[in-house]
């Protein structure tokens, strides 16, 4: 392993470090207290850590540019080392990062093995004395960099990601992709969240543990006011897909544009897992890719409505492998997601769990302005246990891991196993009108119906008829939906070892009964709701009143009222949600 990054005990030696910085254009002093946004460069992408600090510039952030060499000659040193480096940040940051304080690593991590590395295109990061779920290998990461408070307690004080370019290219184009995310139009894709899953295989109790805790995840976590889309890699679950066309149609829903593409199962460096499809007879199972790196090119997400891409597997974040990784393919791919956050070496699906609840929260709950903030407050939580849910989590998380100090030790090794590829910085879009809705309804029985008043703050742009000087209609959508654990519609039976079989007409029946399955598991949709009446003004529609009707062919249960708003030029858009309770008719 390469020498400089085996430094587990290299907080002891921070007082030898690099000198504090002493000039803003150098890198610097007492005006560099108001750094917010802090880009170390590789020496050869100092150009383009220019043009991205001049575009954070221009979202009010202050940022400083540091190039290896710079921060070498600051420690009198020919070359630099992670303990000059950490010294760095915190001269610019501060001994306790200052709120909202963030650093964007530019340039790649030096090839696995290697004794030294490039400063030209390369920037080391550090090996911990944590192993990773299979004890294969020590876990590299940034997350040492991150860890500033003075004890180097492993828990991250600051956000940091890394931008692993070998080229001024490559850090061009992951720099016009941000640009792209954070000037896109709004629209159904802001409140569009997009899963797809494979299967575990710890056997079948523990395959179970994990689809229960995802159904508590989408309960109870994530706002129902979203849409959520799943695609699942088991032939027995309906929202499964055809196996044969399973990656085609991940890129498709990902095409489609989303807030976040989320992945949970296995991976390696290179590719996510199989689809596995039985044959019966005692036959070996088929295979089927759910996403590899010969597939990245297929991403054509347009309009800049490029997701944040959560990868929860093994070792799709290998960084410093000699080919590369999937997540650099992705990153690196124009129209594909964002950022990716991914794991460095094998992980474990506990800890990846709680990860995954995190992040998702911070993004969809808590609604944190940047990526970095969300990634640092989520690597956070699964340490320190913070959120009111963490109890059941752990309660359930007892049946594969009885002893608390096995799983607390799992957790700090994932904070060094995950790192954010991409810009922390990164501006996350959420919708910027607030849509105002009754605390609760009281139960409806079928064939009652309420009118509810709707308010919208600020209102938003448009007026009551298309042609009405320069706005148009906004576009508004009303509907009554079932629950995500739900299954509205009636699913089609069929045989799985069809979908593997040598008859081509059972095969063909099979796969349409699973593509049909699969999209009545999505729609969660059981009728669209009609406005009574729209109150505009002159700044556009400002209030309305909605009726919600329940059929009389509604079963009783729990069911959730979605409103989307949305102005004519992409530019104001608000949604929201209810629950409803449904009674028996009496």
């Amino acid at each position: 392993m390469k020498r400089f990054v085996l430094l587990a005990l290299g907080a002891l030696l921070l007082a030898m470090a690099a000198p504090s910085p002493r000039a803003q254009d150098k890198p610097g002093a007492t005006q560099a207290k108001a750094v917010d946004y802090l880009i170390i460069a590789a020496d050869g992408l100092q150009e383009a850590a220019r043009e991205w600090a001049s575009h954070r510039q221009s979202h009010g952030r202050v940022t400083q540019v540091a190039t290896l060499s710079e921060i070498a000659r600051l420690a009198e040193r020919e070359k630099v080392n992670l303990l000059d480096i950490k010294k760095f940040i915190k001269g610019v940051g501060g001994e306790t990062p200052r709120e909202g304080f963030q650093v964007l690593l530019l340039g790649d991590c030096p090839v696995v093995g290697r004794e030294s590395y490039d400063p030209q295109i390369e920037i080391p990061w550090f090996m911990s004395t944590y192993m990773d779920a299979f004890g294969r290998s020590a876990i590299p990461g940034d997350n040492w960099l991150a860890d500033a408070v003075s004890g180097d307690n492993e828990i991250p004080d600051l956000a940091i990601g890394r931008v692993p370019a070998r080229s001024l290219e490559q850090a061009r184009l992951a720099l016009k992709k941000v640009k792209a995310y954070e000037s896109a139009k709004m629209g159904e894709w802001m409140r569009r969240l997009t899963f797809f899953a494979g299967e575990g295989r710890f056997g079948a109790a523990v395959d179970q543990l994990l689809e229960n805790l995802f159904t508590q995840m989408a309960e109870q976590v994530i706002d129902p006011a979203y849409d959520l889309r799943m695609t699942y890699a088991n032939v027995k679950s309906p929202y499964a897909y055809v196996p044969a066309r399973f990656s085609d149609k991940v890129i498709e829903e990902a095409n489609a544009g989303s807030l976040l593409l989320s992945y949970m199962g296995h991976g390696a460096v290179d590719r996510l897992d199989d689809m596995h499809v039985p044959q019966g007879d005692g036959k070996r199972e088929l295979r089927y890719p759910i996403l590899t790196e010969a597939d990245v090119s297929k991403f054509k997400i347009e309009n800049g409505q490029l997701p944040v891409m959560i990868i929860v597997a093994c070792a799709t974040g290998f960084l410093d492998d000699k080919d590369g990784c999937i997540s650099e393919r992705i990153l690196f791919e124009e129209k594909a997601p964002v950022a990716v956050i991914s794991s460095s070496r094998d992980s474990h699906p506990y800890s990846n769990t709680l990860l995954q609840n995190a992040l998702i929260s911070e993004i969809t709950k808590q609604r944190r302005s940047t990526l970095g903030e969300a990634f640092l407050r989520a690597k956070r939580e699964i340490v320190l246990g913070e959120d009111s849910n963490r109890l059941k989590l752990e309660n359930m998380a007892a049946f594969i891991i009885p002893k608390k100090e096995e799983r607390d030790t799992l957790n700090r090794a994932h904070l060094y196993l995950y790192n954010l590829i991409g810009d922390p910085g990164l501006r996350l879009r959420y919708p910027n009108v607030r849509v105002g809705l009754p605390d609760k309804l009281a139960p409806m029985a079928p064939e009652e119906s309420c009118v509810v008043d709707v308010s919208f703050d600020p209102a938003v742009p448009g007026a009551a008829a298309a042609g009405s000087g320069e706005a148009s209609r906004p576009r508004l959508l009303a509907t009554l939906e079932v629950r995500r654990s739900r299954v509205h519609g009636e699913l089609v039976a069929f045989e799985a070892k069809d979908l593997a079989g040598s008859d081509a007409a059972r095969r063909k029946e099979a796969e349409d009964a699973v593509a049909r399955n699969h999209a009545t598991a999505n729609h969660k949709v059981v009728t669209e709701l009609a406005w009574e009446s729209l109150g505009f003004g002159a700044a556009g529609l400002a209030t309305g009143k909605l009726t919600i009707k329940a059929d009389s062919a509604l079963a009783p249960g729990d069911y959730v009222v979605k409103l989307f708003a949305l102005d004519s030029k992409g530019e104001s858009c608000g949604f929201a949600s209810l629950r409803l309770r449904i009674k028996k008719k009496e």
